[in-house]
């Protein structure tokens, strides 16, 4: 568009509407000369807008740097871009080692902003916020998301079912299972593990971890029992072999039978040398702790340090027994009720006791009991094994050679050693290496062996 004016001497220049409005567009524009020309007005400076342009959904490795940086752009209402504002990038997720840089980076020419962010130790989804502060209005926020896979899988842990019990020969009530993660504790799935039994069965061979890092396998315990065994393992990871153990149980009581003193002899109205022991089993021969067991004189008068006793750990429970006050034959029974009767039978001779031939007027008694004793230390009182006459008095006329025998559970015999009596008694310094629950019989020619009381060596 173009304007025209006639100037006449004496004349006043008039210029047309047009042209005014024109010239004032151009004044308020800045635009140079009236020709043609796009309308601009200056931005207010004020944040309005604040939107990410890069690094949003990146994934990573944890405690590794994201390959590209988050950038942000500052806007005002016109949409043009803000230079020179400060934006603060912060965490927004807990993390372990996670760290933005830097934290307060300040709008370039176009309004955009960087940080680099270093991810946290935690696998999964991970967070920051960029924000930019606004007088007397709310920031503006936006945030960033990042998605953190594992690492390696470094380790292996057992995650439930340890120190279970339940009957011998059962399945455990709950599975094992165990935990792989990586070197950051976070679980990692796909990882291969083996199971081996070393008392019962296991369901499988291998498992394979799930998302969550778990495995599992079902237990078959032995049917022996007593403190088993199980491993789950895979060579390449630290922790492994991981161990379980569990309690087998014994089932009901099936069996009562008859472990020692049976046909003893000694002098009317004396206590017999040994005490008497029965044992009471499950069907697959294991001992049934804590069952009542009765012993009920039948014959021949006479009485037992206990009428009813209750069986160990192993199944055992035992009396002792004074003959009646006659010469002759006298019985007893023990009695386990629903189960069945053990007989014993024991012979009042005017001779005195002992059984077995040889003597009978002198018995061996343990005067010094063995006690509960860690392993590997000696024990303290030392044993002392006594020859004694049928009135309980000390065999001091002769000395004997005392043969001393350690008996496991199983009354298997582990060690055995002798001494010699002095003034009736027998002395024995004892250490053993090996934890579990003994007993002692001590041994002599002539004279029936005498038993101890159970006692434990305990680990260290």
């Amino acid at each position: 568009m173009s304007y025209r004016a006639a100037l006449t001497k004496g004349s006043t220049l008039v210029l047309r509407p047009p042209v005014l409005l024109a010239c004032i567009a151009l004044a308020l524009s800045a635009v140079t000369g009236c020709g043609g020309s796009d309308l601009v007005l200056p931005g207010d400076g004020t944040p309005a807008q604040l939107n990410i342009t890069a690094g949003d959904n990146q994934p990573g490795a944890p405690s590794s740097l994201l390959p590209d940086s988050l950038e942000v752009q500052v806007l005002d209402g016109s949409g043009v871009p803000l230079p020179g504002l400060t934006v603060t990038f912060a965490l927004d997720s807990e993390a372990p080692g996670a760290q933005v840089t830097p934290e307060n980076p300040t709008t370039r020419a176009n309004g955009t902003a960087r940080a680099l962010w270093k991810l946290g130790a935690t696998s999964g989804t991970q967070r920051v916020v960029a924000r930019v502060s606004r007088s007397g209005a709310e920031p503006l926020e936006v945030r960033f998301i990042a998605n953190v896979g594992t690492a390696t899988a470094s380790q292996i842990a057992v995650a439930d079912g340890n120190e279970q019990s339940g009957p011998a020969g059962s399945v455990l009530a709950n599975p094992l299972i165990v935990l792989v993660t990586d070197e950051f504790g976070n679980p990692v799935g796909g990882v291969e593990v083996q199971w081996e039994a070393q008392s019962g069965s296991i369901d499988r061979t291998s498992s394979v971890t799930g998302p969550d890092g778990r495995a599992g396998a079902n237990w078959t315990l032995g049917t022996s029992s007593g403190s088993q065994t199980a491993t789950a393992s895979n060579g390449s990871l630290s922790g492994s072999p991981v161990t379980f153990t569990a309690t087998a149980l014994a089932g009901g009581p099936t069996t009562v039978e008859l472990v020692s003193g049976n046909n003893q002899s000694a002098a009317p109205s004396n206590e017999l040398p040994s005490p008497l022991v029965v044992r009471l089993l499950d069907n697959a021969g294991n001992g049934v702790p804590n069952r009542a067991v009765s012993w009920v004189v039948a014959t021949g008068g006479g009485s037992v340090s206990s009428a009813t006793s209750t069986t160990d750990q192993d199944g055992r429970a035992s009396t002792r027994w004074t003959l009646g006050g006659s010469a002759g034959q006298n019985t007893l029974n023990a009695v386990v009720s629903g189960v069945g009767v053990v007989g014993f039978t024991a012979t009042a001779s005017s001779g005195g006791g002992g059984g077995g031939g040889g003597s009978t007027t002198n018995r061996l008694v343990f005067r010094v009991q063995p006690s509960d004793t860690e392993e590997g230390r000696t024990m303290s009182p030392s044993v002392e094994v006594a020859v004694v006459d049928q009135a309980g008095n000390l065999v001091t006329d002769r000395e004997f050679q005392i043969k001393l025998e350690l008996l496991d559970s199983r009354d298997r015999v582990r060690a055995d050693g002798t001494s010699e009596t002095r003034s009736g008694v027998a002395t024995f310094t004892i250490r053993i290496d090996r934890d579990g629950e003994y007993r002692l019989r001590a041994s002599t020619d002539g004279l029936s062996s005498a038993e101890s009381d159970r006692f434990e060596i305990k680990k260290d």
